[in-house]
């Protein structure tokens, strides 16, 4: 019985090994996004999105992204700021590795917004797939997006072999992000120190000042002077940006100030 289940497995192995050699060849961002959507689509996948997110100690303050999504997708996640309030990579966060994005709200709980993007993506054939996110201590994270075409099902092969291939395709582009990175220095500006970004994340869950203070155990002309110096760093006018903007730069992401 081992040996038929093994015979049976060995053309998925082939096939996922064969995808690895190719990503692993990859030597440029768009020719991973190429090998990457071909294995894709030999699997029943029809969009690739590839995204290395915005985290403020690596000098990145901007999320990078290829994809071969359709441009109205394209033009909205833009618009409406999604790399932002976008609920994949909070569930990827929450639970860790994969998720496909029929679970999310058994992850998460989703705010309005949230099942706005959810909606807006399902009005464009974009409902059906799964999200593959590799985290690294101090490093920024890189998520790896599958869509299945016309809100298909996503099966549990199909899954099985996503993650396979979303996981080696994260890996290269690590790679290839990494030699891009920003150098920290005095040119990317001043950062946030470690007590200010907790003095805003208590902001964004709604927290006066005098909260802040007895919950960091400081007095509140303390938080008042470090949230006046954020505000500063960031040059932003009031406390709803200085939230938007540290959230922006990957100071702190949505899902550690949402319960």
């Amino acid at each position: 019985m081992k040996i038929e289940f093994y015979t049976r497995l060995m053309p998925t192995f082939e096939f996922i090994d064969s995808v690895h050699a190719n990503i692993a060849g990859a030597n440029r961002l768009d020719a991973l996004l190429e090998t990457t959507l071909a294995g894709a689509n030999t699997i029943g996948l029809a969009h690739v999105a590839i995204a290395q997110h915005a985290h403020a100690s690596s000098g990145l303050m901007q999320p990078d992204i290829i994809n071969n999504y359709p441009q109205a997708w394209r033009d909205l996640f833009l618009r409406r700021e999604y790399a932002l309030s976008g609920p994949v990579l909070a569930a990827c966060q929450r639970r860790g590795g994969a998720v496909r994005w029929l679970d999310l709200e058994e992850i998460i709980p989703l705010t309005r917004e949230q099942r706005e993007y959810l909606e807006e993506a399902r009005n464009l054939g974009l409902a059906s797939g799964c999200t593959i996110a590799s985290h690294l201590p101090h490093m920024p994270t890189i998520s790896v997006h599958f869509v299945v075409l016309n809100n298909g099902p996503l099966d549990r092969r199909t899954f099985m072999m996503a993650q396979l291939i979303g996981i080696a395709a994260a890996q290269q582009a690590r790679t290839l992000w990494l030699t891009k990175l920003p150098r920290l220095s005095a040119e990317t500006g001043e950062r946030l120190s470690p007590r200010q970004i907790e003095c805003i994340k208590l902001v964004a869950r709604g927290k006066t000042s005098w909260e802040i203070a007895t919950v960091l155990g400081i007095s509140d002309q303390t938080v008042s002077e470090y949230l006046t110096d954020a505000r500063r760093r960031l040059s932003v006018a009031n406390r709803a940006q200085l939230v938007l903007k540290a959230l922006k730069q990957g100071y702190f992401n949505l899902d550690e100030v949402v319960d």
